[in-house]
């Protein structure tokens, strides 16, 4: 717990002083493509206008605008990741992770998978977008699926993000719906 809260402390110190960076619009883009970027993997992702502010609000309470963290290129040749991170004033964190795969070969390498299961208080597998896992415990719920090329991951950070399981796999169709 205490872990939590440093992580979700430092997190937000960094969002507040980069809140100018911008974010967190009110209303997504209906549609996503997933062609056509700098790597080769997708377009550019506005991470942060995946959601409204109005659903983030539905596991986060109080929320800033959100602060993009990552926008292209990752360590995987022809996969781009697109990150925002969300945050409030009880250091509570909600990350939102898009990664772009060129390709099906591509796409292997970040496909979602099972997670080891003696590891988390709950795991089930959802139906979201192409199919994926939520899993965790009650103060960590992480939320990760398939959607074509790309790949969806959500992860909570609160001392009650074990009972937004089902609110944060409502997000993670949202914007499974928004990428074709």
């Amino acid at each position: 717990m205490i872990g939590l809260r440093i992580r979700s402390t430092v997190v937000f110190l960094i969002s507040t002083l980069m809140l100018a960076c911008g974010g967190g619009g009110e209303t997504p883009g209906n549609a996503i493509s997933t062609t056509n970027s700098s790597n080769g993997a997708g377009s550019e992702i506005a991470a942060c206008d995946l959601l409204t502010a109005d659903e983030v609000a539905t596991v986060l309470l109080g929320s800033d605008e959100g602060m993009t963290v990552k926008s292209g290129e990752s360590m995987i040749e022809g996969v781009d990741s697109y990150q925002c991170s969300y945050s409030n004033t009880d250091f509570d964190l909600l990350t939102v992770i898009v990664h772009v795969a060129t390709n099906s070969e591509q796409f292997i390498q970040i496909e979602p998978k099972r997670p080891m299961s003696e590891l988390y208080d709950e795991i089930r597998e959802i139906e979201v977008g192409d199919g994926g896992w939520l899993y965790g415990d009650p103060t960590e719920m992480q939320l990760t699926a398939g959607q074509g090329h790309a790949v969806i991951e959500l992860e909570l950070m609160s001392v009650d993000a074990g009972e937004r399981g089902d609110a944060i796999v409502a997000l993670g169709d949202e914007i499974a719906k928004r990428i074709d």
